[in-house]
């Protein structure tokens, strides 16, 4: 299953169904994408008891501008 990490301590954060939903995710510290204005779709704590931090999950696919409808089967897992 295709990963993403914390973007603050490099730790498994998400696991996901398919390679083509995990290229559409991008992960940032929440504090770094609301002051550098970046598209927040989701907002989920590091699971990693050492970290904790807020972050920020943009899908790139719901902000491409002139498209009206996007379908994607989001089905991740938040590791706990």
């Amino acid at each position: 299953m295709p990963k993403l990490k914390c973007p603050v301590c490099g730790k498994r954060v998400i696991d996901f169904s398919d390679v083509g939903i995990r290229r559409q995710s991008e992960l940032f510290e929440f504090s770094y994408a609301k002051s550098n204005k970046k598209n927040i779709d989701m907002v989920i704590t590091c699971p990693n008891i050492t970290c904790g931090s807020d972050i920020a999950i943009c899908i790139k696919a719901l902000h491409i501008p002139g498209q009206q409808l996007v379908s994607i089967p989001i089905t991740g897992t938040v590791i706990s």
